[in-house]
């Protein structure tokens, strides 16, 4: 794993600076992912970040390599596949939405071919995430699933390796389907109460052979897509997100920095996610306690004249007034965030975020401090923090954790950043997108061409909507006072709706489609009506004259 680096302090955080300064790595897309070849070990009970290993008989391993991945730059595996799939098992819970289609995406590796090995995606319901949650940490239990015979309820996606699939990556999809099992369920086959299913990854050996060294099967790029859309619904389903402890710097020796308290234990992460605002990736902290004090991100930044007012997005699939995040801001005479802050200009304001389940929202600290007000101060700390006490004493988490998403930090954001919904991706003949800030009164301006938005631009108020109809580069920043925020940009790809379905061509017998009625073309009608002719004849020959 990622360890904590001894002597680094916030001295070598600085950010170098010509002319108007920027935090660094503002939006995470730099991180320091470990060496090709280096595995991180996961017991029972942990997982990489966002899944769970429910049970396991040897754990897992995450595989960083340059290499050996499907799909970027790592693998999962389960330790040691047993006969059992009920003994590897590798769990997220997924927020869905029953009425639409899903689709299953997944890449499997064999490191030996060899017919006894087995892979499986076991797909099942709930109403609610603490009822997914707590069967996952049952060992995989079931007590709170959704269990209907009229749907496909506990449902198996498997494959078989075959002699020939050993060293290759081999990946299913619903036009590729596995050995068996159907990775297309239709919204006919979810229940309509479901919520969240638990996604479970399984591997399997049933011929108890023993693997030369570790994993013998290797998992990659799951993808889940519901609708139209081509967004993943899975987090790390590439499995490259990188764990992160206290003192870990996200990239080199400068920029951000975790702090945990002096807790070594305690995890945050940084990676890739398909919700990400800007770019690829997110931070988030894994786990969070009832303090700001145990989960904090910092970073030193000069100060050259510029007005300092932080901002930050924040997303969360569990909303709830008692989860907090704080944006502080401390000003130091010195040039590298050392010595005593100067408390009379300090920046603190919290946030809760009893906001709408998985959407980014912006939080803007309402003070701005001014050349004028800090005056020499040479530098200061950027700390993002939050906390959860959502638990019964109202003092730290519940029973299952909550989870705060990061993205886009600014320390000098006059005007929000606008922001897309739904995000961009692929819709079938056209979609309705809203654009919002959170500075209230904006005019945001957008183009389609991907050109710069200027203000001779088309422009809504934040809460419009821009009806998008062929595929199209929508960029957007919003305007206030003489100010533009940051510039918004995402491609709206729009297909045609598929062809509608012919039924299949039958031959026209003539008979009727309605039970004990036949068709006007039905033949048996005239073989009935000449029948009929040719016995009234008959009767009439035999009369007498």
């Amino acid at each position: 794993m990622i360890r904590k680096q001894a002597g680094l302090g916030l001295g070598a955080l600085l950010l170098s600076s010509a002319g108007v300064a920027q935090l660094q790595n503002a939006d995470f897309a730099d991180f320091d992912q470990p060496a090709s070849g280096t595995a991180i070990p996961y017991a029972t009970g942990e997982g990489p970040p966002d899944w769970l290993i429910s049970i396991s008989v040897g754990g897992g391993r995450v595989v960083f390599s340059d290499t050996g991945a499907e799909d970027g730059r790592a693998w999962y595996g389960f330790n040691t596949p047993t006969d059992r799939f009920g003994e590897n098992k590798l769990e997220q819970c997924v927020p869905i939405d029953p009425a639409q289609n899903m689709s299953f995406t997944f890449s499997i590796f064999a490191d030996v071919a060899n017919p006894l090995l087995r892979f499986r995606i076991n797909p099942n319901f709930y109403e609610t995430r603490e009822g997914c949650l707590a069967d996952q940490f049952d060992g995989g239990g079931s007590a709170n699933r959704i269990s209907a015979a009229a749907f496909r309820e506990n449902d198996n996606i498997d494959h078989r390796f075959t002699s020939d699939q050993g060293q290759q990556w081999l990946t299913f999809s619903p036009a590729n389907p596995p050995s068996d099992g159907n990775p297309l369920y239709l919204a006919s086959e979810i229940p309509p109460n479901a919520q969240w299913m638990n996604l479970s990854v399984r591997s399997r050996n049933d011929g108890f052979f023993d693997p030369a060294d570790g994993p013998v099967i290797r998992v990659d790029n799951i993808i889940v897509t519901q609708g139209s859309s081509t967004t993943n619904i899975v987090t790390n389903g590439s499995f490259e997100a990188a764990e992160l402890f206290d003192g870990n710097p996200l990239a080199g020796m400068s920029g951000w920095v975790v702090n945990r308290d002096g807790d070594a234990a305690r995890r945050a992460a940084v990676g890739p996610q398909p919700f990400a605002l800007s770019g690829d990736n997110v931070f988030w902290f894994e786990d969070l306690t009832g303090n700001f004090g145990s989960s904090r991100l910092d970073q030193c930044f000069p100060l050259v004249g510029q007005d300092v007012g932080p901002s930050i997005f924040a997303w969360t699939r569990t909303p709830a007034s008692p989860l907090e995040v704080r944006l502080n801001v401390d000003f130091y005479a010195s040039a590298d965030c050392s010595g005593d802050e100067d408390g009379a200009l300090r920046i603190r304001q919290d946030f809760s975020l009893a906001t709408t389940a998985s959407e980014w929202v912006a939080l803007v600290a309402d003070t701005v401090r001014t050349p004028g007000e800090y005056g020499a101060a040479q530098s200061a700390l950027f700390s993002v923090r939050a906390r959860d006490r959502s638990g019964p004493g109202g003092d730290g988490p519940g029973e299952f954790q909550r989870i705060i998403y990061f993205d886009e930090a600014s320390e000098a954001s006059a005007v929000a950043t606008p922001t897309f919904s739904p995000a961009p991706g692929s819709f079938v003949d056209s979609v309705t997108v809203t654009l919002s800030s959170a500075t209230p009164g904006v005019v945001i301006y957008y183009t389609l061409d991907g050109s710069l938005p200027d203000d001779s631009s088309a422009s809504v108020a934040s809460g419009g909507t821009v009806e998008i109809t062929s595929t199209s580069q929508l960029q957007a920043r919003a305007f206030l006072d003489g100010q533009f925020s940051g510039t918004r940009s995402g491609t709206y790809t729009i297909t045609d709706p598929p062809p509608p379905v012919t039924p299949p061509r039958q031959l026209d017998t003539g008979c009727s489609m309605i039970p004990g009625q036949p068709s006007a073309l039905d033949p048996t009608l005239w073989v009935l009506a000449l029948l009929a002719a040719a016995g009234l004849l008959r009767r009439r020959s035999r009369q007498p004259l």
